[in-house]
């Protein structure tokens, strides 16, 4: 299966004419277009693309989003708003924690790839990430949590990442980093897998897997590629 991280379109211009020839317009590539809307969110320079009642009606009858987003709940992390994209734009899945290991989120993940013809998945993380914190700092025996919430703690610290991560000796703020970056590679590992598999019953499926951590305070997201070892 083939995971493009990172790469750019480049134009070549010819310059096999004497007389000069305007370049073509080279579309942008998916990841590099939620680059840009990021950059105009970050800096305060946000266009509101298709958030106009005519939006409403051109997808009413359907929709064609470019990328699907699996990200966590956290009302600060809403995707249409820090990518600057509009109603239609963005395939989003979010639950505390963005765990991309639930049937829900993997079959929503699978319709938009194989129906809806998404070639582009971000799994999306974000510092000080309630869920991540609680993980990295264990369970208060004095206020435990509801069962749920345990639940749902207790799958990040089991996840090998994460293991790793608690057991590198950092502590504080460094701690819960560790931890957020580990619960995404722990996903993007999950999901290439997941991918692979689903390629195989399809061959003509085309992904592009992309990580990325959305930081708080400038409203900047890192786009990171997966830890995996390379064949």
């Amino acid at each position: 299966m083939r995971f493009l991280l990172f790469t750019l379109p480049v134009l070549f211009l010819s310059a096999c004419s004497i007389l000069p020839k305007k370049p073509a317009t080279v579309p942008l590539s998916n990841l590099e277009r939620l680059r840009q809307g990021n950059k105009r969110f970050a800096d305060h320079k946000m266009r509101h693309p298709g958030q106009t009642v005519d939006r409403v009606r051109q997808t009413a009858h359907g929709q064609n989003p470019f990328a699907v987003v699996i990200t966590c709940a956290d009302s600060r992390l809403s995707p249409e708003i820090i990518f600057d994209e509009g109603i239609g734009d963005l395939f989003v899945i979010r639950n505390a924690g963005n765990i991309v290991e639930e049937e829900d989120v993997l079959a929503s993940i699978e319709y938009a790839l194989l129906h809806l013809k998404v070639k582009t998945v971000l799994l999306l993380g974000h510092e000080h990430c309630g869920a991540i914190e609680a993980a990295a700092n264990g369970s208060d025996p004095q206020h435990p949590e509801p069962a749920h919430i345990s639940h749902l703690v207790e799958r990040i610290r089991e996840e090998p990442e994460t293991q790793a991560a608690l057991r590198s000796g950092a502590t504080g703020e460094q701690l819960v980093h560790k931890c957020v970056v580990s619960n995404i590679t722990h996903g993007m590992r999950v999901l290439e897998h997941h991918l692979a598999s689903l390629q195989q019953q399809h061959p003509e499926l085309y992904v592009e897997l992309y990580g990325g951590i959305y930081h708080l305070h400038s409203g900047q997201v890192r786009f990171i590629e997966s830890l995996l070892p390379k064949a």
